[in-house]
C-alpha cells in the first residue's frame, strides 16, 4: 500500500494575528477616506445652498429697488419740522445690531402693483433689516407694509431671505456718479435727491471660518435730482 501524505499546512496564529492586523489597517484606512469624502461633499452641498439662499436674497432686493416708488421733482415739496415723515423717501442707516453695525434701508415700491393700477395705498414700503438670532447669527428680514406705513419695527414673523450673514452694505450713487455709504432723500445733506445707483455686498459666513462674499446692483430706472424747491 502506498501511503501520501499532504504538504499543504495552516495558518499559524502569529500569521492570523498579522492578516488580521492588516486588514484592520486597510478597512480604516478607507473608512477615513470615505468620512472624509462624505464630509467633503456636505461642505460643498452646504455651500451651493448658501450660495442659491443668498443668490435668492440678492435678486428679491433687485426687484424691489427696481420697481422703486419715486416723488418727481416737480411734486415733490421739501419736508417742514411740523410735517410727519414722508412715505415715500428712502433712508439707508447703519446701526447697531448685537456688537455689530448693519445697515437698514426703507423705501417704497411698485414691485407688487397689478399691471396698470397706480393707486396710493398699494404702494409697498418695504424694509430690510438685520437680526440677531438667539444663537448669535445674523440674518436678513424683509419687511413689507401697505399704506398708511407703520413705524418701522422688528418683527419675528418677517420672512428671513438669508441666513449667517457676516456683513452687508450699500453703496449709493447720485446723478453725478459721487459715492455714499447712507442715504436719506429728505435731508439736504443728499441735495433731497434719490440715489441713481446702487451696489450691493453681501458677505455670509462659509466653512473654516471664511466668509462667501456676493455683489449686485443696479441703475434706478427712476430718480429724482436736487430739488431747493420751497412751498
Amino acid at each position: 500500500m502506498i501511503m501520501c501524505y499532504s504538504k499543504a499546512r495552516g495558518f499559524t496564529l502569529l500569521e492570523l494575528l498579522i492578516a488580521i492586523t492588516m486588514l484592520v489597517i486597510v478597512l480604516t484606512t478607507l473608512y477615513g477616506s470615505y468620512r472624509s469624502i462624505l464630509t467633503r461633499n456636505s461642505s460643498i452641498e452646504n455651500e451651493i445652498q448658501s450660495q442659491e439662499m443668498a443668490r435668492t436674497c440678492l435678486n428679491q432686493m433687485l426687484a424691489d429697488l427696481g420697481a422703486v416708488y419715486v416723488v418727481s421733482s416737480s411734486e415733490y415739496k421739501p419736508p417742514q419740522l411740523s410735517d410727519p415723515p414722508n412715505p415715500y423717501c428712502l433712508i439707508s442707516e447703519n446701526l447697531l445690531t448685537g456688537k455689530k453695525t448693519f445697515p437698514r434701508l426703507s423705501f417704497s415700491s411698485l414691485f407688487n402693483l397689478r399691471l396698470g393700477d397706480r393707486r396710493q395705498q398699494d404702494i409697498a414700503r418695504i424694509v430690510y433689516y438685520v437680526q440677531q438670532l438667539p444663537n448669535g447669527a445674523f440674518v436678513i428680514r424683509r419687511s413689507e407694509t401697505l399704506y398708511p406705513y407703520p413705524s418701522v419695527k422688528e418683527n419675528p414673523a418677517d420672512p428671513v431671505l438669508c441666513k449667517a450673514i457676516r456683513s452687508l452694505s450699500y453703496t449709493f450713487y447720485d446723478s453725478k456718479g459721487k459715492e455714499f455709504q447712507t442715504w436719506d432723500s429728505d435731508s439736504s445733506d443728499y441735495g433731497r435727491q434719490t440715489p441713481a445707483a446702487v451696489h450691493i455686498t453681501m458677505e455670509l459666513e462659509a466653512r473654516q471660518g471664511a466668509g462667501l462674499k456676493m455683489e449686485t446692483g443696479l441703475g434706478f430706472p427712476a430718480f429724482r435730482i436736487g430739488n431747493t424747491r420751497k412751498r
